[in-house]
């Protein structure tokens, strides 16, 4: 059966940048690429948190903050002139608060429906857009996230636009299929499926499960006018992936990931984040299952934890 459509998925109402600026150069161009398939609204969004700048002076610490703040501001300010003078529809904003918190909170208040970050950053913010705060985000949203990790280089226009999708198949990833298929349909492009065996599996092969997984995603593929491309690996799930990627050299990766965990089965924890860090392609984690959303309480007790 062909999964529920879900347009917002694949047509977002509108996008968010969450950039610690110092990663600007790669995303932008990303950014760009997404807003004119779309059509669609851009937003960007810088947090200075509170702890920026710590100074045993109040007065030097509020005017350090004062001047971060303002710079931010000038920064986003100048993106979004010249995107204007591109005809791209685009506003930013410069908050005080923890990432996590304020990204869920803005994602909230202004109805995003897709956010793009980096994994890396040249500057002191490092710490902000890796490791905690991705797999926060990934964890508790509902929508695609694009990450833009510090391997990806852009690359001259292929003939053919590649997309992979490896997820664990022996659990529900019909949002994140659904996704990379419209992904294909919207490029167009070519759609490959990876499933990894692990070490622990070599002696049981590809169960059934996965199988009729994988022949229930070809047939729906064939009805929307597309033969994926099926490859098996054996190994560690985040090298093969990273192996697929630099032999195949896809435009996208798409992961489907579980709620209430990173990953289930053979994509265990911490495999996402090994493949965002290393991928040299963008890549979409999409959430599966019909009733993941965003649950802000939480975030903000884990996020004060690891902050």
């Amino acid at each position: 059966m062909e999964p529920k459509r879900l347009p917002h998925i694949s047509h977002p109402g509108s996008i968010l940048v969450a950039t610690d600026l110092t990663d600007l150069s790669f995303l932008l161009p990303i950014a760009k690429q997404q807003a004119k398939e779309t059509g669609k609204m851009l937003w960007f969004l810088h947090v200075v948190t509170p702890d920026t700048h710590l100074s045993t002076e109040l007065n030097t610490h509020l005017a350090l903050q004062q001047k971060t703040f303002r710079d931010a501001e000038a920064v986003l300010a100048r993106v979004c002139f010249e995107l204007k003078t591109e005809d791209f529809a685009c506003a930013y904003e410069v908050a005080r608060w923890y990432p996590v918190e304020r990204i869920l909170g803005f994602i909230r208040e202004h109805e995003i429906e897709r956010l793009i970050i980096g994994t890396s950053s040249k500057g002191k913010l490092k710490k902000l857009l890796v490791g905690s705060v991705a797999e926060q985000l990934i964890r508790n949203l509902a929508l695609p996230v694009c990450t833009v990790g510090p391997h990806f280089t852009a690359a001259p226009p292929a003939t053919t636009k590649r997309v992979l999708f490896a997820s664990c198949l022996r659990h529900g990833v019909v949002n994140s299929f659904e996704f990379a298929s419209d992904l294909v349909a919207m490029l167009p492009a070519e759609l490959t499926l990876l499933h990894v065996l692990e070490q622990d599996r070599f002696d049981n092969g590809v169960d059934l499960s996965v199988m009729s997984k994988i022949d229930e995603f070809v047939g729906i593929a064939k009805q929307r006018g597309f033969a994926p491309n099926v490859h098996f690996r054996y190994g560690d799930p985040a090298e093969e992936i990273i192996a697929e990627c630099q032999i195949l050299k896809p435009d996208f990766l798409v992961l489907g990931a579980e709620p209430g965990s990173i990953v289930s089965a053979n994509f265990r924890t911490g495999v996402v984040y090994k493949v965002i860090a290393q991928a040299p392609c963008p890549t979409f984690t999409v959430r599966n299952g019909a009733k993941a959303k965003p649950r802000p309480g939480h975030v903000i007790s884990e996020a004060q934890k690891v902050l």
